[in-house]
This record gives structure tokens, sequence and C-alpha cells, in this order.
């Protein structure tokens, strides 16, 4: 039985206009710090209220909202504490997904996102319009805003890491040239499963500068940390390239010239990994929901990027001189396309 025969359509509408309501109350708990407030225990919305700086009532009536959305729960009467969701918001844990919440859900995505409209008439980017260049040149020039996005892309890599390399057998590999790769949260992870297997972290020089690598002993000894331009060359000499979640933040043509550079570095054994999401040939309810809505949101935040299917991603690798020898699925909504050269 599909949702639609469980949701009456009237109901399925109107649960779609509050959608935006839900994440601005999320990114109203990140930013004031609830789930940390909560870390302690159980306490009344009185003393959320006290401690945050904030109104006694507007504070009850946020937290029993984000409660009815699964967020937080009420154990008595305006008693209230941390379940595994909210867990998800406090800063210091492992999986928190704070940083993400801040950068999704925040002011700059909301401005941008008020423009949609025009995004969708013109084919424009919606950042294009605001600042005059894409999401990602903008916070090259915005050191604050620039570390809640690297937080929240950490955040995003240690989710997908576990799925990844429970799916993906890294091991044949000599050396794993990570191209695009941030702040390396991602290949420590594969090096941490992979004792015998050697890394390079290559990225923008102001990207690689923050990395994590080297605070990791056991990985620092076995990766090179090399700044560059994937427009321009990659390291040579690599049994795999790995693109995590690059493709999509780029149009065909300049995807192509990633991914020709990438082919151009690459020996005649060496494999091209590409971690992303791979949209349904046809549109389904239910089916890559997330996928679809990350692709309007590279319509409003990249020039040009966006999901692909499997025909888009077989018809781009092949025009770089790359044929795809399977598609991994993962626990997660990504998979990986292992491709070699053509």
């Amino acid at each position: 039985m599909n949702n639609e025969t469980q949701v009456p359509p009237a109901l399925r509408v109107r649960e779609l206009t509050l959608v935006m309501r839900a994440s601005r109350a999320l990114y109203a708990a990140a930013s004031l710090g609830i789930a940390d407030i909560l870390a302690g225990g159980p306490l009344s919305s009185g003393e959320v209220a006290a401690r945050s700086g904030t109104g006694v009532s507007t504070m009850r009536r946020l937290l029993r909202a984000l409660v009815a959305h699964g967020v937080f729960v009420e154990e008595s009467p305006d008693l209230f504490g941390l379940n595994a969701c909210a867990e998800l918001l406090r800063r210091d844990v492992p999986e928190s997904l704070q940083a993400l919440v801040l950068l999704s859900s925040g002011d700059t995505h909301w401005q941008l996102w008020l423009d949609f409209l025009e995004s969708v008439r013109t084919g424009q980017a919606a950042s294009e319009r605001a600042f005059g260049k894409d999401l990602f040149q903008h916070y090259a020039e915005e050191p604050m805003q620039a570390a809640v996005f690297n937080r929240a892309m950490t955040s995003l890599s240690s989710a997908l890491s576990a799925p990844v390399v429970a799916a993906y057998d890294f091991s044949p590999f000599a050396c794993i040239a990570d191209v695009g790769g941030g702040n390396g949260r991602f290949l420590a992870d594969v090096l941490i499963a992979n004792p015998a297997v050697r890394g390079v972290l290559f990225d923008l020089p102001h990207v690689v500068a923050g990395n994590v690598l080297m605070s990791q002993p056991k990985v620092a000894e076995r990766c090179a940390v090399v700044a560059g331009d994937f427009f321009a060359a990659v390291p040579a000499g690599a049994s795999a390239y790995l693109l995590k979640q690059v493709i999509h933040d780029w149009d065909d043509a300049r995807a192509l010239a990633i991914l020709k550079t990438c082919r151009k570095a690459m020996t005649a054994t060496a494999r091209l990994l590409i971690i992303e999401r791979v949209m349904p040939a046809r549109a389904q309810e239910g089916r890559a929901a997330e996928a679809y809505l990350l692709d309007l949101e590279m319509l409003v935040i990249t020039s040009g990027g966006r999901e692909r299917t499997e025909a888009e991603f077989n018809a781009l690798l092949a025009t770089a001189g790359l044929r795809v020898n399977r598609i991994v699925p993962t626990s997660s909504p990504v998979s990986v396309i292992e491709a070699q050269p053509a």
C-alpha cells in the first residue's frame, strides 16, 4: 500500500505547506543550544528558557512543537528531555548534526530559498543573484559561515563513512586519492578501516589547511595532503580516485572537466569511485524523496549542480573516457559508482 492511500490528498498538501515551519523550529533549537542544555537531564520549559535567554511561554511552545515532530520528549507535563533525534543536535557528540541544521535551515539558505521561483524560471542559482557567485565561493570569503559549512560537511561525511565502508571493499587499493576531499574526515575513516592502504587528500589550499588527518597518528603516517585545483590537475599515481559528492556540485561541462582531469592522472588499472545519490530514471512517490529535494537545493545554491540518474552518470563518464564497472548501493542514500579507463 503506498502513502497516497494512507494519507488523504488534502492532508498531504497541508503537511507539505508546514514543512518550512518545522525546519525553522529545528534551526531555533540548534541555534539556542537546547540539546546541550538538556544533556544533563530533563528540565522544565522555564529552566530551559532561563538558560537560553528566551521566554518561558515561547520556549514551551517551541519544545512541544518539536516533540510532536519526533525531536525531544515530554517525559511528564512540562518536563522535556532528549531522545535519539535530539541527541544529534548536541554539539559535542561524534554524530552531531547541529552544524548541518544551522547550515541547511539557517538565514542564508532561507533567504536564497525565498528566491526559488526565479531559479525555476531562469535556471540561475539564487546565490548568483544574491552574491554574484555560487554559495561555495561565497563561503570562501566568509570565514564564520565557512566554519559552519565545514562542520556540516564533516558531519555528513561521518554519517556516510560506515555505510560506504561496509558496502564497498577499499582494501585492494594501494593508494586512494580523495579529490575534493574537504578536511579529510571521510578519507580518514576509509584509512582507519583499511590499515594497509595509503591516502592522498586533495583540495583547495584554504580547505586542506584545516584537515583532520594530521591529528590522527594511525592515519597521518599513511596520508599526504596536497593543495591544488581539480580543474587543473590532480595527483598522479593513485590506484583509486575518490570523488565523494563532488560531481553533483557542478553542471555537466564542469563535471566533465573534473572527470577528464582525473582520467588524465589515472593509470590503465586505476579506478574512479564516485560516491553520490543515483536518481531513479522516473520520479516515484516516496522513493529517493531526499534526493529530489537535494536536487532542488543544488538548483538554488550552485551554478548548474544537480543530482543525476544512472544513465546521466554513464554518459558523463563515457565522454570523459571512462566506463562504469558497477554501481554498489549502500544502506545510506548514496551509492558507489566504480569506473575505469575505457
